[in-house]
C-alpha cells in the first residue's frame, strides 16, 4: 500500500487504483524550482471531454409525431435509460513519439476510443485534436475483398487506409517481404489463413507514412514469431520514425514491453494514467483479491444488452475428497462456481472459462460443451455451474479468469479477468509450465455439475 506521500488507493469498480497527483505534483515543483525549464513534446493527441453513446433500446420512430419529438429533443429523457455509454468524459493528451497502451476488460471503451481517433464515428460529447495523419488497423482484414488476389488487395487496403497509389508501389515489395506472402500474392484472399491475411493488413499499416498509428487486437490473430515481428517493428517506427502509437491488446506482456504509458479503462472511463508495467499490475492483480469469496459481476460493464449473463463467480480450491482447501496448489484441483442469470429464455446455453497467466497467455481452458453439458435458464431465474478440474498442471504464480456464455447462435455474455487467485508450488509437483505452453492453452481433466 502506498503512504500517504505517495497518494491515497482509491477503490474503484473492484481495482485498487493509486493515485500519484500529490506526489507528482510535489516532484514537479521542486524540479522547476532546481532544474531549468524543459520544452514538453508537442502533442499528437488531444482529447477534452470526449464521450460515445449509443442507443441501444432498438426503438424505431414509426409516426411524424414520434419524429418530430425526436428531431427537438421532447423524448430525450425518455430515451436517457437505454443510451449506453461506451466513453464517458474522457480527457488526455498523447505527445509524439508515444506508444500509449489502452488496457481494460472487454466493453470498457478501448476499440471504442480508437474508432473516434481514426474517424470511424463522431463523439457524442467533447473534441479530439489530430496532429498529423493518421494510420490504422482495427480490424482484420478491413478493406479486403476475398475474390481478389494478395497483391490486388495491397494496393485495396493501402487505398482504404489513406495510402496514395506511388506510395504504396514504392513500398509494395517492402510490404510484401514483412508479411512472408511471397508465394501467395497471386492467390485470391479467400483461400488465405486467419493468419495470413493478418500478417498482410498489418505489414500495410505498418509501412503507412502516418504520424499516428492505431493498433487494435492485431497480436491476437498471427503466430508467435510475428507476433515479435510486430512488436520490434512497431519499437522501430517510434525510435527511428518518431511516430506515435496507440495500442489495444490483452496481451499484457507485450503492453509493458512495448509501451511507455499506458491508460487503465473501466466502463468508459480512465481509471489510471501511468507508466505501462505499472498500469498492467494494477490491471492483473485488481480484480479481486481473494479465491474464496464469490465475485459480483452484476455491476461489470458489458458492450451490449444480453438475455442472459453471469452475475457472479468464485474460484476454490478443493481436495481430493472435495473440501476446501486454503488455496490453490500446483496438481491441485480447482474448483470454478459461476452463477448466470436471465431475463429471458435462454436455451441450451454453453460456459466457457479460460485461465490466463500474469503475462496474458492462454494456460488451460474449460467449457461445458465438451462434457456434452448443454442447460436452459428461464426467464428470470439463474443457473449454478460448478467445473471442477483435476490435477491442474499449473506452475506457481498469478492468474486470472475470462468467461463467456453462448448458445449456438449467439454470445450472451463475455467477461474478462473477472478473479484473479494465485497458485502454490508444491515439492512433488513444481511444473515451471502447462503442457502445450507457449503455444496453447491445454484441456486439463474436468467434471460439470448443473444446478
Amino acid at each position: 500500500m502506498p503512504t500517504s506521500s505517495e497518494g491515497a488507493a482509491v477503490a474503484s469498480g473492484g481495482w485498487a487504483v493509486t493515485s500519484i497527483a500529490t506526489a507528482a505534483e510535489s516532484d514537479a515543483e521542486s524540479t522547476t524550482r532546481d532544474e531549468p525549464d524543459v520544452a514538453p513534446l508537442a502533442p499528437a493527441l488531444s482529447l477534452r471531454g470526449v464521450g460515445k453513446s449509443y442507443d441501444v433500446s432498438g426503438r424505431q420512430s414509426t409516426t411524424l409525431a414520434e419524429q418530430v419529438a425526436d428531431w427537438v429533443g421532447r423524448a430525450r429523457a425518455a430515451r436517457d435509460a437505454d443510451a449506453f455509454w461506451a466513453l464517458r468524459e474522457l480527457s488526455c493528451e498523447i505527445a509524439k513519439g508515444e506508444i500509449v497502451g489502452l488496457v481494460g476488460r472487454n466493453g470498457a471503451g478501448k476499440s471504442t476510443l480508437l474508432k473516434l481517433i481514426a474517424g470511424v464515428t463522431t463523439p457524442s460529447t467533447g473534441e479530439i485534436d489530430i496532429h498529423g495523419r493518421i494510420g490504422s488497423l482495427l480490424e482484420v482484414g478491413t478493406g479486403f475483398h476475398p475474390e481478389l488476389t494478395g497483391r490486388e488487395n495491397v494496393f485495396l487496403n493501402g487505398a482504404f487506409i489513406g495510402m496514395r497509389r506511388a506510395e504504396i508501389r514504392q513500398r509494395f515489395d517492402e510490404i510484401v517481404e514483412f508479411a512472408g506472402v511471397e508465394q501467395f500474392l497471386d492467390m485470391p484472399i479467400k483461400r488465405y489463413s486467419s493468419g495470413m491475411a493478418v500478417r498482410l493488413a498489418f505489414a500495410v499499416a505498418a509501412h503507412l507514412d502516418a504520424d499516428i498509428l492505431l493498433v487494435d487486437e492485431v497480436l491476437a490473430v498471427g503466430d508467435q514469431a510475428f507476433q515479435d515481428k510486430c512488436l520490434g517493428k512497431m519499437r522501430e517506427v517510434r525510435q527511428r520514425e518518431g511516430r506515435t502509437v496507440l495500442f489495444v491488446s490483452h496481451n499484457l506482456a507485450a503492453v509493458a514491453s512495448l509501451c511507455t504509458r499506458a491508460l487503465l479503462l473501466q466502463g468508459g472511463r480512465v481509471i489510471a494514467d501511468a507508466p505501462a508495467a505499472e498500469v498492467c499490475r494494477l490491471y492483473a492483480a485488481g480484480v479481486a483479491a481473494t479465491t474464496t469469496d464469490a465475485i459480483d459481476l452484476a455491476a461489470v460493464p458489458r458492450a451490449k444488452r444480453s438475455p442472459a449473463r453471469f452475475t457472479a463467480v468464485r474460484v476454490t480450491g478443493v481436495d481430493a475428497g472435495g473440501r476446501a482447501t486454503d488455496g490453490v496448489v500446483s496438481g491441485g484441483s480447482l474448483e470454478i462456481t459461476l452463477t448466470i442469470g436471465a431475463d429471458e429464455r435462454v436455451s441450451r446455453a454453453v460456459a466457457g472459462v479460460d485461465i490466463v497467466d500474469e503475462r496474458g497467455r492462454p494456460a488451460a481452458g474449460v467449457s461445458t460443451d465438451s462434457r456434452d453439458v448443454w442447460f436452459d435458464v428461464e426467464a428470470g431465474g439463474s443457473r449454478t455451474i460448478t467445473l471442477t478440474l483435476h490435477d491442474v498442471e499449473l506452475r506457481a504464480g498469478a492468474y486470472t479468469l475470462g468467461l463467456t456464455l453462448r448458445t449456438m447462435s449467439e454470445n450472451l455474455d463475455e467477461v474478462d479477468a473477472v478473479v484473479r487467485f494465485e497458485v502454490e508450488s508444491r515439492p512433488e509437483t513444481p511444473y515451471e509450465r502447462w503442457p502445450g505452453w507457449p503455444q496453447a492453452a491445454y484441456l486439463p481433466g474436468y467434471d460439470v455439475l448443473v444446478r
